[in-house]
């Protein structure tokens, strides 16, 4: 029987994680599952856990995956240069027959990992998809077809949780539901994820409790945006600017702070504003973060991918239901870049309905990305 060899940041391991491998083991009928937590991940920005908290949540998450478990720490071991590629031939030699278990994300993204084709060339691959990862079977196909190997599909389908998602969660103080009981009690005893229980307390001071959800919605939708395209953008980058981007919505006062004089008295004042007193009330220095919250309402010709997705994230965030937010939701969950433009054009088109002036920024910004939009209405 061959060995599950499962790998990843487990940052922390959370509810799909246990139920791919679980799937695995039936699959293959393996005895042994072998969980490999990265040490420093080659294709993510950051880890926000050490590797040891992480080894140690993934032995408790996966105790009970109907097979024994050794969590194998041959990544720190090494310390440096822990691709899959060059990974995969150590644990054949430790382990015997092996079976490496990927999800579709991973699939979706394998062109983009160092030397494909010496992974699929050391052992067989299997492939737990994944909700909004694309077609797993076609993505297979394309693979085999520029490196050969042998890939499976398991008859699984994984959920919306992510490591970001839940991240996102514990972060924010919500509810989360996506994690193994044994995980959440170490969780708790061991004090972890509460980097921003400061800043959490001090916004749900200034804002009431319906603009809090909307930020603590707009979170998620930022967390499963950046996770579902890929776009590989910072996690704590991604979080405090969602966090924070109705910072100045419910605090108008200008503080002598500096802001667009234009900017005064309109609904587009509170971006600039939360801005600044993100620098000044929370300490933020990030050029990016403070450029996603100052031009989260108005967009901007030239945007980067943050701001984008905090633009986008704000307007189809999860606690807008009316129309056509739910469609724009989906647009944006298809096709990143399609989804961003649609969101402004509908923005667009409902102010110049409105009729009166339409901020310079967002003229700017649909005469930039829209240009046949602007042509018909500016």
């Amino acid at each position: 029987m061959p060995t599950i060899i499962f790998g990843g940041a487990f940052d922390p391991p959370h509810n799909e994680h246990v139920k791919a491998l679980e799937c695995a083991v039936r699959t293959f009928g393996a005895e042994r599952a072998v969980i490999l937590p990265t040490f420093l991940p080659p294709h993510k920005s950051e880890g926000f856990l050490d590797f040891d908290t992480r080894a140690e949540l993934a032995r408790i998450a996966f105790a009970d995956a109907g097979a024994e478990v050794v969590v194998d720490k041959t990544e720190k071991e090494r310390g440096r240069d822990n691709y899959a590629c060059l990974l995969l031939a150590g644990m054949k030699k430790k382990y015997g027959d092996i079976v490496y278990l990927i999800g579709g994300d991973s699939l979706r993204d394998l062109g983009t990992w160092r030397s494909p084709e010496k992974i699929l060339a050391e052992c067989p691959v299997a492939v737990a998809p994944r909700e909004g990862c694309g077609d797993a079977a076609a993505q297979r196909a394309e693979v085999l077809k520029r490196y050969g190997g042998e890939i499976a599909l398991l008859d699984f389908m994984g959920g919306a949780a992510s490591s970001g998602r839940v991240k996102a969660q514990l972060l924010i103080g919500a509810e989360c539901r996506d994690i193994p009981k044994g995980v959440a009690e170490y969780i708790r005893q061991h004090g972890l994820f509460r980097d921003y229980e400061e800043w959490v307390a001090r916004l749900k001071g200034m804002e009431t409790e319906e603009l809090f959800a909307h930020s603590a919605a707009a979170v998620m939708r930022a967390v499963d945006l950046n996770s579902r395209h890929n776009l590989k953008l910072n996690f704590r980058k991604v979080f405090e600017a969602a966090l924070l981007h109705d910072n100045a919505k419910q605090r108008p006062s200008l503080d002598g702070l500096d802001v667009p004089a234009d900017s005064v008295g309109t609904p587009v004042l509170h971006q600039f504003l939360g801005a600044e007193k993100a620098r000044r009330d929370f300490g933020v220095t990030d050029e990016d973060i403070l450029g996603a919250i100052r031009y989260h309402t108005t967009a901007k010709p030239g945007m980067t991918a943050l701001e984008k997705l905090i633009y986008t994230a704000d307007s189809t965030s999860y606690d807008r239901e009316y129309d056509p937010i739910p469609e724009l939701r989906a647009a944006t969950d298809a096709d990143f870049e399609q989804g961003f433009r649609e969101v402004l054009a509908f923005t667009y088109r409902k102010l110049k309905r409105k009729g009166g002036a339409v901020y310079s920024l967002t003229e700017e910004a649909v005469k930039y990305y829209l240009p046949e939009l602007y042509a018909e209405l500016g």
